[in-house]
Parts: C-alpha cells; sequence; structure tokens
C-alpha cells in the first residue's frame, strides 16, 4: 500500500484574524498573533471550518480531428469562506465596512451604513496536533455576507466570503507551517 498515513490532516481548531493591508505577520510561527496588536481575532468559527472556492474561464482549442491541444484559462477568482459566531466589533466592522459604533452611558449605538470597499489583510491559523498551519492573504476584501438569522431556534452566526486578490506577483496567499510532511 502506497501513502503515508501521518499526511492527512483534520483541523482540530483554528483561528481568523484581521488586520490592515500591509501588517507583519508575529516573527515566528510560535510566536502568537496577538504579538502584533494590529491583528484582530473574529472570534469563534462555526464548526463547519472554512472553506475555499475557485472559479475562472476557460476555453479549449482543438486541432482538425477534434484533438485537444491547448487549454487557455483566465478570469481566475479565489475565496474563502468562513462562519463567525460572534457578534464583537471585529466582526461588525467586516460585515459593516464604513459604518461607526459610539458608547454613552452604558448603551451602544451601532450607525449601519452601506458596506463601502475595504480591503483588508486576514489570517486563517489551523492547528492539528502539534502542526500549526498560517494561511496569510494578504490582500482580500468581504465581498459577501450571508443571511444572518435572527430567532431563538437558530444560532446568530455570520456567513462571510472573503475575495482574495493578487498581488504584483500573482501571489494569492502564502502558507506557513511546522508540517515534517510538507519539508521541500
Amino acid at each position: 500500500m502506497s501513502g503515508d498515513v501521518n499526511n492527512p490532516r483534520l483541523w482540530e481548531g483554528a483561528d481568523f484574524y484581521t488586520a490592515p493591508v500591509g501588517t507583519a505577520l508575529p516573527a515566528t510561527l510560535t510566536d502568537a498573533m496577538s504579538t502584533v496588536p494590529a491583528w484582530k481575532a473574529v472570534g469563534l468559527l462555526s464548526e463547519d471550518g472554512a472553506s475555499e472556492s475557485r472559479d475562472e474561464d476557460s476555453t479549449d482549442y482543438y486541432a482538425w480531428g477534434g484533438k485537444l491541444i491547448r487549454t487557455q484559462r483566465s478570469r481566475h477568482k479565489r475565496t474563502i469562506s468562513v462562519t463567525c459566531l460572534e457578534d464583537n466589533l471585529v466582526v461588525f466592522g467586516l460585515t459593516n465596512p464604513g459604518s461607526t459604533v459610539s458608547t454613552s452611558g452604558g448603551v451602544n449605538t451601532r450607525t449601519v451604513k452601506i458596506p463601502k470597499s475595504d480591503k483588508t489583510s486576514f489570517v486563517l491559523e489551523l492547528v492539528d496536533g502539534d502542526i500549526t498551519r498560517r494561511r496569510h492573504i494578504p490582500q482580500g476584501e468581504v465581498t459577501e455576507v450571508g443571511e444572518v438569522a435572527l430567532s431563538e431556534s437558530d444560532l446568530q452566526a455570520f456567513e462571510l466570503t472573503i475575495t482574495i486578490y493578487p498581488d504584483a506577483n500573482d501571489v494569492l496567499y502564502v502558507d506557513y507551517d511546522n508540517d515534517p510532511q510538507g519539508a521541500a
């Protein structure tokens, strides 16, 4: 039997962070994200985890006789989705960019405005035992917020879809990990 039983990952824990574009990561993978104060945790995530999707157009070209000779790819788009379970100021800022919160006399006032484009950086940190993977998305934007249930029978949750933008070198994100199975 081929394969290595040490290769599959079951991510038992995860955290999701956001910071302004250009914010540096902690110096090492073992340094907590909180060592760089600009990184803010979004809080608890749903047990569904995060999901990544990709979309692109492709055009196939054929030679005479129907032989496939080339495929052209364009309009590549990558997104990641997470469901935030906390109604905190970080999640509020992601779901309502440009909106404000003020507190006076123990009363919080959230003024929700039409969302404005707001690019930010993200980190998804995954843990499987002693293995940690940090996925750094240097530039992304919450482009979709799922329906939010406000009821006594459903947990309030904020499903966010984040569109990932490439940098000048076409890099979408970088994964940092201490997984011995992934060593070059």
